[in-house]
């Protein structure tokens, strides 16, 4: 069994963690600039996990809370670690955290051709919602680019 160490993610681990995404299969975009990634983080510090093997980072989940509900993205575990309950060992550490703050309710979004996750979440109990239906607006076009 691989032990795994939780630890709040920290600025300086920023390029690291996009290695990670990218080697994971997290699409990069340009809402995970440094600065947007910063943001994320100050508002969230406790939210914002990741998981390390011998001091490298092998898991990454950032959570999010509005004030009213919990957000999860951009959970990824390295290829090489993954299969073993890594990410299901970060998720349940996030929803400790989730428990703190007495969220009520976490969403998620999965894009529906990623079969696997969808079937990673229902393993951990998550409901698919058949009852919604996901709609986006960008603000500035010239802000928002989805392959950076």
């Amino acid at each position: 069994m691989i032990k795994m160490k939780i630890e709040k993610f920290k600025i300086e681990y920023y390029d690291e963690v996009v290695e990670l995404w990218r080697k994971a299969g997290v699409e990069v975009v340009s809402s995970d600039t440094i600065d947007e990634v910063t943001r994320v983080l100050n508002r969230n510090p406790d939210l914002f996990l990741i998981g390390k093997v011998q001091e490298k980072i092998i898991a990454v989940v950032i959570g999010a809370f509005d004030g009213r509900r919990g957000y999860v993205h951009h959970l990824a575990v390295d290829p090489d670690y993954q299969k073993v309950g890594l990410g299901k060992t970060i998720m349940e550490a996030l929803i400790e955290q989730f428990r703190t703050k007495n969220i009520q309710k976490v969403h998620l979004f999965i894009e529906k051709s990623n079969k696997s996750v969808i079937e990673f979440y229902t393993n951990l109990g998550w409901d698919v919602r058949e009852d919604l239906i996901m709609m986006s607006y960008i603000p500035d076009k010239k802000l928002y680019k989805r392959h950076m």
